[in-house]
């Protein structure tokens, strides 16, 4: 079941997903101060990766009876270049992502992209804009971390957080596989025999644990051979202290 939850965080609101958040403000700003303000605040300005994302963001957005709407973060430089998204280099352009009759390019210089979030049959398709025109912006959050897959990359989603395992680990979050516990070369020598032991692969997960194992059990020696050295010291001092009690005083004799 999804779950989203919008939330007031100053001057913008955030739509949280279990991927990444999007973050859209209630104050209009040029494309340029747009981004600028998304990679301060967050992590960019929004970039969609398919005409779901595209559907799904929209559905987020509050309705808006005309313009200003919304900056994302799809531009280009020049008349005939392609169109690219920030950050990723992407050029997804999805069939039904352009209003009608759009992008015209009418000023020649209309090189950034809104986002419809009207009630009519253009709502969630984009327009080509001059950058200098004032808009509200869609920013988005990155949810993944260096630890989010342990053994894989992390690719975030608009519901969910994907992790790209690496070979010879599988799982969820990438935290099972297969480790190699014995040295990574050897070679058959001239007697026939390997020069060191074979190779073993033993079950990542396993491995971790025997190493917390192994750490465990050498700290349990360590306090069991400490306490009892305390103990044979104390008692060395216990036989000591009656026979130095006992021991005859010196005597002078006339």
């Amino acid at each position: 079941m999804k779950l989203t939850l919008i939330v007031l965080l100053g001057s913008s609101l955030a739509a949280t997903t279990l991927g990444w958040k999007y973050h859209y403000t209630d104050t209009t700003m040029n494309w340029t101060q747009a981004r600028q303000y998304c990679k301060t605040h967050y992590t960019d300005m929004v970039v969609i990766q398919s005409q779901e994302e595209n559907d799904y963001l929209v559905s987020l957005l509050p309705n808006r009876s005309g313009s200003p709407y919304y900056w994302i973060g799809i531009t280009k430089n020049h008349m005939n270049e392609t169109w690219t998204w920030v950050g990723n280099n992407s050029t997804w352009v999805g069939n039904e992502s352009w209003a009608e009759n759009e992008p015209n390019n009418n000023h020649s210089t209309e090189f950034c992209v809104e986002i419809y979030v009207n009630t009519n049959k253009n709502r969630g398709k984009w327009n080509d804009e001059k950058c200098s025109n004032q808009k509200y912006v869609v920013c988005y959050e990155a949810q993944c971390n260096a630890t989010s897959c342990g053994r894989g990359t992390c690719k975030e989603t608009t519901e969910n957080i994907t992790c790209h395992c690496e070979l010879g680990f599988k799982g969820h979050r990438c935290q099972t596989g297969f480790l190699l516990t014995s040295p990574t070369s050897i070679t058959c020598e001239a007697t026939g025999s390997w020069s060191g032991p074979r190779p073993i692969c033993t079950i990542y997960k396993q491995a971790l644990l025997a190493v917390a194992g192994c750490g465990a059990f050498s700290g349990f020696c360590c306090i069991c051979f400490c306490w009892m050295k305390h103990r044979k010291r104390k008692k060395l001092t216990q036989v000591r202290q009656p026979e130095e009690e006992t021991s005859p005083s010196s005597e002078v004799h006339g």
